[in-house]
């Protein structure tokens, strides 16, 4: 008598085993770091994917890490030109509060992704510090080249590039600070924290004390 065979599953794709790997990176580099993560443990066993189906899409952990890094990043720069895209009848006020909201939002949703760039912000890897050095200068250029379009629509005069890296410092520390607070308080304290950084980024320091005098602020025709 001949016995059934049970069928053969089949074989992930390439992309479905890409997209595996990317999702076991994240949560491990998040959780140990690079230099803590264990390749076969941490990220081919949650992974379901093989050592060799490894090597067919990564030389080894630390590309992986490069990868989940860029795919992130490139995401968000993406969306974030979106919400600094000039509209009839948005103010640059409402551009800004849309812009640090979305990098509370980023805090919030990806909390794994900002612990792993924080942990390897200092990293003696020089490859994933050569790569984090020329994303910040990827983010520094994506940023300015929005600014500088939203000066010349609105016909506002300041330097797209030391805004750039001055919003983007105050944005890092800012949000830092809020998610190190107890999560009862983050809500009531992150709408007040968006409004100061709009203010302070349309007025500077003098806007903060002008509660019922705010800035000028010009549409984006």
């Amino acid at each position: 008598m001949s016995s059934a065979t049970a069928p053969r599953r089949a074989r992930p794709s390439a992309a479905e085993t890409r997209r595996r790997l990317l999702a076991a990176g994240r949560t491990a580099f998040a959780r140990k770091g690079l230099d803590g993560t264990n390749l076969r443990d941490d990220i081919l066993a949650p992974a379901g994917v093989s050592v060799g189906s490894f090597y067919h899409q990564f030389r080894d952990k630390t590309e992986l890490l490069l990868a989940v890094l860029q795919e992130d990043s490139a995401a968000f720069r993406a969306r974030l030109h979106q919400i600094h895209t000039p509209a009839p009848g948005r103010t640059f006020a409402d551009i800004a509060r849309a812009s640090y909201a979305f990098v509370f939002d980023l805090a919030e949703q990806h909390a794994d992704l900002m612990r792993l760039r924080r942990r390897e912000s200092e990293s003696t890897d020089p490859r994933v510090a050569r790569f984090l050095q020329e994303d910040h200068a990827r983010w520094i250029q994506s940023l300015t080249d929005d600014y500088r379009q939203l000066a010349q629509v609105a016909g506002a005069r300041f330097d797209p590039e030391l805004a750039a890296e001055l919003i983007v410092g105050l944005s890092v520390f800012t949000v830092a600070r809020w998610q190190s607070l107890p999560a009862s308080e983050r809500p009531a304290e992150r709408e007040r924290l968006i409004e100061g950084l709009v203010r302070f980024t349309l007025g500077g320091v003098t806007a903060l004390a002008a509660k019922e005098s705010p800035p000028p602020d010009p549409e984006v025709p």
